[in-house]
């Protein structure tokens, strides 16, 4: 067996008990080996699809030709690479070549609107993606190895072209399958880099004294104006410069940005204290932080020294081959002190891949109904698309133990696949009898990434921040935006298109004690998407059930298992 696929097996069957106490030698020998091999296989991991057109019009012909694809005509006797096209009429001028042969390992049979599997290194293979096929039934010989083929002879016509959307979900999936319990974030950084696709939300950059760094995304999940909500972004990084906090907003992605309003939330507070702001926009303080006395998943397995601290362990779920369940998260047990009325339940957790690809997976089910169908969703009930978002496990839902059930408290509110976010929900405690607290975080297998889990007990009032509204807002024009962001009313600063992006100042307020730096927005955006084909209208319907989209989900992550099982070691 190679040793790769040896290392997955062993990853897999989950023989490795000694990284539930890791030593930090062994964890970074595992960090190590995990990364490189991690790259190896998505160095060779690539997918291409076969696009099929059945008596394709003389535009596309033309178009494809311009583009100086690659094109090998088939009838039932031969097959030939093309030197030249030309067009006379309703008909092909084809110069031929040589010989395109059908057997051996020259050509990947693959099925029509399908995707398989290529190794980019291979000159064999890397041709592919640059052919166009026509298989047609009627052909005039001139001789000198030139064919005449009508138009409407074409029967069908096959463009192979690489598929990102298949290469992603692949690597994600591979990303998922490779450590089922606890991975180094290093590795989902790689694949943050490589695989980057699909949709998110608003990039924001800190400048950090030498350079802008990535401090994470905003609003994420209000893909429709009704979802339109405030966000609150703790920023660490950020330090002054000239009197001034600098920052920038970026769109990155295939989606169009409406942001409402932009300005900084300034806490002034003792060296030793932490300030966050929850989802409603109230603020806590951190100082006295109560250990969890156990921490298990939904099936038992213990996460207590994967989510105690803030560090390179994070919890995604138990091994996606086996029978994997339909919800997943985290159980967690603390021993409250006497007279404890409330609480600060603090997380560092953000969204998988797995789950934004998934999603866009959805979507695509739409085909070409898809515009019209957001269109419909711009007037739509905003409590009826957060209905919908809980009874599918999408949120990060908070449950308490009360008389042995669980009973719904809250939930955190997505916050996007590329960077963890510190988060923090308030939990009242008054009506629980003292003693043992049992608290459950819990979403659809697979969707969420949490590296931390703490309980808070200070209770301390925070004083009011200081508001500090822009001083400057340029976009990449250097035209100035700022009026866009200054309130939150009708008006929005839009970034329709990648690339777009604004530098952002603040004036810095004087302090001298510990400053808290808190991004408070508010915003929507549309997710770009143009699929084909038509609607699946009942599988859409019925996947839009209540707790049916994490189970479309296992079952997508299933059929790319079962296409793949050479990743689990087995030929």
């Amino acid at each position: 067996m190679k040793f790769g696929q040896l290392l997955v097996k062993l990853l897999l069957t989950q023989q490795w008990n000694l990284i539930k106490k890791p030593k930090k030698l062994l964890l970074r020998v595992l960090t190590g080996v995990a990364v490189i091999f991690l790259l190896n296989f998505i160095a060779g991991c690539y997918y291409y699809k076969a696009t099929t057109t059945a008596l394709p019009p003389t535009g596309d012909l033309l178009r494809l030709s311009d583009l100086d694809k690659q094109f090998v005509v088939h009838n039932s006797l031969a097959h030939y690479f093309v030197r030249e096209v030309t067009f006379q009429n309703d008909s092909l001028k084809l110069q031929l070549g040589s010989s395109y042969y059908m057997s051996g390992e020259d050509i990947r049979y693959v099925k029509p609107n399908s995707a398989k599997r290529y190794k980019r290194k291979d000159p064999r293979d890397a041709r592919l993606l640059n052919e166009v096929h026509l298989y047609v039934s009627e052909i005039v010989d001139q001789g000198d190895q030139v064919w005449m083929v009508p138009v409407s002879s074409i029967e069908r016509m096959d463009v192979y072209n690489h598929s990102s959307k298949h290469t992603t979900g692949y690597s994600i999936l591979f990303g998922l399958a490779m450590i089922p319990v606890a991975y180094v974030a290093a590795v989902i950084i790689i694949l943050a880099i490589l695989l980057l696709s699909g949709s998110s939300c608003p990039f924001i950059y800190t400048w950090n004294g030498q350079e802008y760094e990535f401090a994470g995304e905003i609003y994420s999940g209000a893909v429709y104006p009704p979802l339109e909500r405030h966000d609150y972004l703790l920023l660490p990084g950020l330090v002054e410069e000239d009197g001034e906090y600098k920052l920038m907003i970026t769109n990155e992605l295939e989606e169009i940005q409406h942001t409402n309003l932009l300005e900084l939330l300034v806490f002034d507070h003792p060296e030793d204290q932490e300030v966050l702001v929850d989802k409603y926009g109230t603020a806590h303080v951190l100082s006295q932080s109560l250990n969890a006395t156990s921490a298990r998943s939904l099936r038992g397995e213990n996460l207590l020294s994967i989510i105690e601290k803030d560090d390179e362990l994070i919890y995604l779920g138990s091994d996606p081959s086996k029978d994997p369940p339909l919800l997943d998260g985290v159980e967690l047990t603390y021993e409250l002190p006497e007279g404890t009325e409330k609480a600060d339940l603090v997380i560092t957790a953000k969204n998988s891949f797995w789950l934004d690809y998934v999603y866009q997976n959805f979507r695509e089910m739409l085909g070409f109904s898809y515009k019209m169908w957001m269109k419909k969703q711009q007037d739509g009930d905003p409590e009826h698309f957060e209905s919908w978002s809980l009874s599918q496990n999408i949120p990060l839902s908070v449950y308490i133990m009360q008389n042995g059930e669980w009973v719904f408290y809250d939930y955190f509110h997505t916050v996007g696949p590329m960077a963890f976010k510190k988060d923090i929900l308030e939990l009242d405690l008054s009506e629980l009898a003292p003693g043992e607290l049992k608290i459950k975080l819990e979403a659809g297998s697979y969707f969420w990434e949490i590296d931390y889990v703490g309980l808070d007990l200070d209770q301390t009032k925070v004083s009011k921040p200081k508001v500090v509204p822009l001083s400057t807002a340029v976009d990449e024009k250097e035209q100035s935006v700022m009026d866009e962001l200054l309130k939150d009313d009708e008006h929005y600063y839009v970034q329709p298109d990648i690339g777009n992006q604004a530098f952002l100042t603040f004036p810095v307020p004087e302090t001298d004690e510990g400053r808290t730096l808190v991004l408070h927005s508010k915003g929507y955006y549309d997710i770009v998407q143009n699929p084909d084909g038509a609607p699946k209208i009942r599988a859409m319907k019925e996947i839009r059930k209540s707790g049916n989209f994490n189970k479309y989900s296992n079952k997508l992550m299933q059929e790319m298992l079962n296409e793949h099982r050479w990743a689990y070691g087995e030929e």
